[in-house]
C-alpha cells in the first residue's frame, strides 16, 4: 500500500528532481533512510513516505524494513527518472494501485529493462 493522499500532497512541496534523487539513492545506490534524510535535509518519515509513495514497502508490522535498498544496482538513472515523473508526487493510497512497483512498471513500459 502506498502512503496517504495527505502525505503525497505534502511531499508535492519537494521538486520532482528531489523525488527522483531519493528513489535513485534508495533503489539503485542502496543508501538507507538515515543517509538520505541527512543528504537531502529532510525528515526521515518524509523519506519513508516518499519512497512508499512510489510503491516501496518500508513500513511493516515489525517496523522499518529497508531490505529493498540497492536491489536494482545497475538500473539506469533515466528509468528511475521516467518512473518517478510518471507517478509524481506518488501513487495515491488506493488498493487499485497495489500492483504498482518500479519493477512492474518497467516490465510494462520497458520490457527489456533487465538487459540494459
Amino acid at each position: 500500500m502506498s502512503t496517504s493522499i495527505d502525505n503525497l500532497r505534502r511531499l508535492n512541496n519537494y521538486p520532482l528532481g528531489d523525488h527522483q534523487a531519493i528513489m535513485d539513492m534508495y533503489v539503485v545506490s542502496g543508501r538507507d533512510v538515515e543517509y538520505i534524510c541527512i543528504r537531502m535535509g529532510m525528515d526521515p518519515m518524509d523519506i519513508v513516505n516518499l519512497l512508499e509513495g512510489y510503491g516501496e514497502k518500508l513500513i511493516t508490522d515489525k517496523g522499518l524494513d529497508q531490505s529493498g535498498k540497492g536491489r536494482l544496482g545497475k538500473l539506469p538513472r533515466r528509468l528511475i527518472d521516467e518512473y518517478v515523473e510518471h507517478f509524481y508526487p506518488g501513487i495515491a493510497a488506493d488498493p487499485v494501485n497495489d500492483w504498482i512497483t518500479l519493477e512492474e512498471y518497467l516490465n510494462n513500459q520497458n520490457p527489456n529493462w533487465r538487459m540494459e
